[in-house]
């Protein structure tokens, strides 16, 4: 497409666009620098994505991975550039199956004697502070048992550590949030792909000003808490699935309880709630912290 033909793209989408009655949708272009840097300390994170065979993180395998470094201010959670980037494909050792070859677009052919690079995607890890996934619980445990590294570094996830439901965004769905947050689209299920595309949402501004970013900052540097109702009534098991519980079956060393994950902000409500409305003025949950180092370990 020459220049004139996209000037004059850009004008019917404008016209469209002021009407009121159309919204527009570009096709998203990644970009490389976002804004200039400023005073503050800039830090550096690494997106991660991996497509694979299955959803066992133990018994499944990786058939692509992407890193895509990209530097922010520490304070601020601004996004100044993308850097360094590194997709590849790897052999599983078995066929994959259609169904995934139909979500991934990558084909027994594709993958064939191809092998990630281990020495690289330890480099990129190692040039990281914070190491990001667009649903973290997914892509940690597979990229820890592939690559130890990863298991070693803190990280935080771009759905559950942004909580865009606050941000007005009623899904966390990456071409969701592309196209409703970026007025982008791009057909996803590619891993570097997949990276760019977060790193975009995340450094979009909300119109009333907040960097997602930021939010998952601040999100990732609280500590969380795996609240377990032990011994609860079975007539409270309603209140407590109204409460946004779940239910555990429990498995050797592990008492079936209603469960349930809360942030370091609002914990101290949710034992108060646990101690009015279950123990009857006392404690008797039982309590798991995570952090970023252990966070998302579980798939």
């Amino acid at each position: 497409m020459s220049g004139e033909d996209s000037i004059q793209l850009e004008r019917f989408a404008a016209a469209l666009e002021a009407s009121g009655d159309y919204k527009v949708l570009r096709r998203f272009q990644p970009r490389a620098l976002f804004s200039e840097p400023g005073e503050e300390e800039l830090r550096t994170a690494l997106f991660v994505d991996v497509e694979t065979t299955g959803v066992d993180a133990a018994a499944d395998r990786i058939i692509e991975f992407a890193g895509v470094l990209f530097t922010y201010g520490a304070t601020t959670g601004r996004i100044h550039a993308v850097g360094e980037r590194y997709a590849a494909l790897e052999d599983p050792g078995r066929p994959i199956s259609a169904e995934i070859q139909q979500l991934t677009g990558i084909t027994d052919a594709m993958v064939a004697g191809q092998r990630i690079d281990d020495d690289r995607v330890h480099a990129l890890a190692m040039s990281a502070q914070l190491v990001i996934a667009h649903n973290a619980s997914f892509d940690r445990p597979f990229t820890s048992r592939r690559f130890p590294v990863f298991a070693e570094r803190p990280w935080a996830c771009s759905i559950k550590d942004v909580h865009w439901e606050r941000l007005g965004l009623s899904s966390a769905k990456l071409e969701f949030l592309l196209m409703r947050h970026a007025g982008a689209f791009f057909h996803g299920h590619r891993a570097e792909d997949d990276c760019l595309a977060a790193i975009e949402v995340l450094a979009k501004p909300t119109p009333e000003g907040v960097i997602p970013f930021q939010r998952l900052l601040e999100s990732s540097r609280l500590p969380s808490y795996r609240v377990r109702a032990v011994k609860s009534h079975y007539d409270q098991k309603d209140l407590l699935k109204s409460r946004g519980y779940r239910w555990d079956a429990g498995a050797v060393g592990r008492e079936k309880a209603w469960w349930k994950e809360v942030r370091g902000t609002d914990a101290d409500a949710e034992f108060q709630w646990l101690r009015e409305h279950i123990y009857g003025g006392r404690e008797g949950w039982e309590l798991q912290k995570f952090t970023a180092l252990n966070r998302y370990t579980e798939g």
